[in-house]
C-alpha cells in the first residue's frame, strides 16, 4: 500500500467513532456504543451498524479510512493476541502518522495487560477501576478534541439497538438447570446413643471425621449406625429411636433439623474421604476445595453443558497488582459450597455454589478480608457458561464419589431441571465471532486488586 493511500479520504469530514475490540470484551463495547450514540456521537460498531444513521461502507478498511474521526481501541489480553483488533489498531496508527493526528487511536485499557508496541507511545484511558471512571475520562477526552455529535434523536436511536423480546424468545420451550441435586433417599429411622464416659477433644475430632452424628445433649447422640468400634465402650446404643419424617420435635429440637445435619455431615465425610479438602477457614465448614493432586495432570474431567467431555484446571495462578506497583502471586483452587435446600417438595435438595480458595506464593491460605476482593476480581467476567461449567463439575464430582459408609445417603445424579414453556434464541445472543473451544481459562492472569472496597473473608 502506498503512503498517499492512507492520507487520501473520500470523505473529508469523518464523524464516526470506530470501536475496535475482541469478542471477549463485547459487553463493554456494546455498552460504550450505546452510551456514545445516546450522547449524539455517530458510532461504527460491527454489532450495531445503524448507530451511524447513514449507509455503511462495505469493508472495515473503508470505514476506518473514510468515516472514522477517532478509533476507540479496547486493549485487553484478548485483543492483544487476536489478529482482527491488532490489524485495526495497526491501520489506525498508520493513518495517525500519515495524517499527523497523534491521537487518532485512543486506547481504552480494559484489564491489567501490558500495552503492545502499537499503543505504548499513546496515552490510554483506563477502565480497570470501573466503567464509570473510564467513561468520565473518555468524555473529557472526546470533548477536548471537539468530537462530532451529529446524531439527531440520539437517545431513541441508541435505545432501538437493544434486542426486542420477540427476537429473543420462542415458544418451543426449554429445560432450565438449577444449582441443586435431589437427595434420592435417606433413612427415616434414626437411633439414639448414650455417651457413657467422657471423650477427650482429640478423640472427639476423630469421631466427627469418621461418624455422622447429631449431639442432642451432652450425653446423647443421634445417628444412623453405631459408632466406630474403638468408641463402642464409651458410646452405647439405647432402645430409643427417632422417626424424623413423622415427628415435629425430638427433645425440643426440630426432627428435620437433625436429619439435615446428618445429611451435611455424611456429604462432608464422603468428600474428604474422596480426596477433597475442607476450606482452611474454620468458619467455612460447608465449603470444599480440590488439591492439585486430586487427579493426575491437575485437570478435572467431566461432561459439560453441551453434552461433551471437557475439563477445568483445579489450580490456577493470578498475579494481583497492588498499590505502588507491587505484584503479588496467588494460587486459586476450584471449590464449591454446600447448602441444604428445602421447600421444593418434601425431599431434601443439596445446593451447590462454585467458588475459589486462594493461597499465597508460599502455599499459605489467604483468609483476611481481602479474599472477597480477590474472588470478585477473578470472577468479574464469568458469564453463565463459566458458572454452569463449574457447577456441573461440582455436581458430577459429588454424585460420582462412592458412599463413605453404611449410613451414607443416595443422591440423584444430575442437576434438577425445570421445564419452561418458552425459550431463548441463543444464536442471537452469541458473539459475532466464536471463541475458541477451551476447557478453562488461561492458567495464569494478571489483575488489579481493588484495595479500596471492604472485602468479606466469609463470603
Amino acid at each position: 500500500m502506498q503512503t498517499n493511500d492512507f492520507a487520501r479520504m473520500t470523505n473529508p469530514n469523518p464523524t464516526h467513532l470506530f470501536i475496535s475490540y475482541a469478542v471477549e470484551d463485547a459487553t463493554l463495547a456494546q455498552w460504550l456504543a450505546r452510551k456514545l450514540a445516546a450522547r449524539g456521537h455517530p458510532v461504527w460498531f460491527d454489532q450495531m451498524k445503524l448507530l451511524g444513521g447513514e449507509p455503511w461502507p462495505q469493508t472495515i478498511d473503508d470505514a476506518i479510512k473514510n468515516r472514522t474521526f477517532r478509533m476507540l481501541g479496547l486493549i485487553s489480553e484478548h485483543s492483544l493476541r487476536k489478529p482482527k483488533p491488532t490489524g485495526e489498531r495497526t491501520l489506525a496508527q498508520r493513518i495517525a502518522e500519515q495524517r499527523k493526528i497523534p491521537d487518532f487511536l485512543i486506547p481504552l485499557k480494559v484489564d491489567a495487560s501490558e500495552l503492545d508496541w502499537l499503543t505504548t507511545t499513546v496515552s490510554y484511558i483506563s477502565f480497570t477501576h470501573g466503567w464509570a471512571d473510564g467513561w468520565r475520562a473518555l468524555l473529557k477526552k472526546l470533548d477536548s478534541i471537539s468530537t462530532p455529535r451529529s446524531l439527531v434523536n440520539a437517545a431513541p436511536l441508541a435505545a432501538s439497538s437493544f434486542p426486542r423480546g420477540e427476537d429473543l424468545v420462542n415458544n418451543t420451550g426449554e429445560q432450565l438447570l438449577t444449582n441443586i441435586i435431589r437427595v434420592k433417599s435417606f433413612p427415616n429411622i434414626l437411633r439414639v446413643f448414650r455417651v457413657a464416659s467422657s471423650i477427650e477433644s482429640d478423640d472427639w475430632k476423630k469421631l466427627e471425621s469418621t461418624w455422622a452424628f447429631y449431639e442432642i445433649a451432652k450425653d446423647a447422640l443421634v445417628a444412623l449406625i453405631p459408632p466406630p468400634p474403638e468408641f463402642a465402650d464409651r458410646i452405647k446404643p439405647t432402645p430409643e429411636q427417632l422417626l424424623w419424617a413423622e415427628c415435629e420435635l425430638f427433645r425440643n429440637v426440630r426432627a428435620r433439623d437433625i436429619a439435615a445435619s446428618l445429611i451435611m455431615k455424611a456429604l462432608a465425610r464422603r468428600l474428604t474421604k474422596g480426596g477433597c479438602l475442607e476450606h482452611p477457614n474454620p468458619k467455612m465448614k460447608e465449603t470444599f476445595f480440590l488439591p492439585e493432586t486430586f487427579v493426575q495432570g491437575g485437570k478435572l474431567s467431566f461432561i459439560g453443558f453441551r453434552g461433551k467431555k471437557t475439563w477445568l484446571l483445579i489450580r490456577g495462578r493470578v498475579t494481583f497488582r497492588r498499590a505502588a506497583g507491587v505484584r503479588e502471586l496467588n494460587f486459586h483452587h476450584f471449590a464449591f459450597r454446600l447448602r441444604l435446600a428445602r421447600g421444593l417438595d418434601k425431599a431434601f435438595h443439596v445446593q451447590l455454589t462454585p467458588t475459589l480458595v486462594f493461597f499465597d506464593e508460599k502455599g499459605n491460605p489467604i483468609l483476611d478480608k481481602s479474599v472477597g476482593s480477590r474472588r470478585r476480581r477473578m470472577t468479574k467476567m464469568w458469564y453463565n457458561n463459566k458458572w454452569l461449567t463449574r457447577l456441573m463439575a461440582a455436581e458430577q464430582l459429588l454424585t460420582g464419589l462412592p458412599p463413605a459408609g453404611e449410613d451414607d445417603l443416595v443422591l440423584e445424579p444430575g442437576l434438577v431441571s425445570l421445564a419452561s414453556p418458552r425459550g431463548l434464541n441463543e444464536a442471537i445472543l452469541e458473539p459475532a465471532e466464536e471463541k475458541e473451544e477451551s476447557g478453562e481459562d488461561m492458567p495464569d492472569a494478571e489483575l488489579t486488586l481493588d484495595e479500596h472496597g471492604e472485602g468479606d473473608a466469609d463470603e
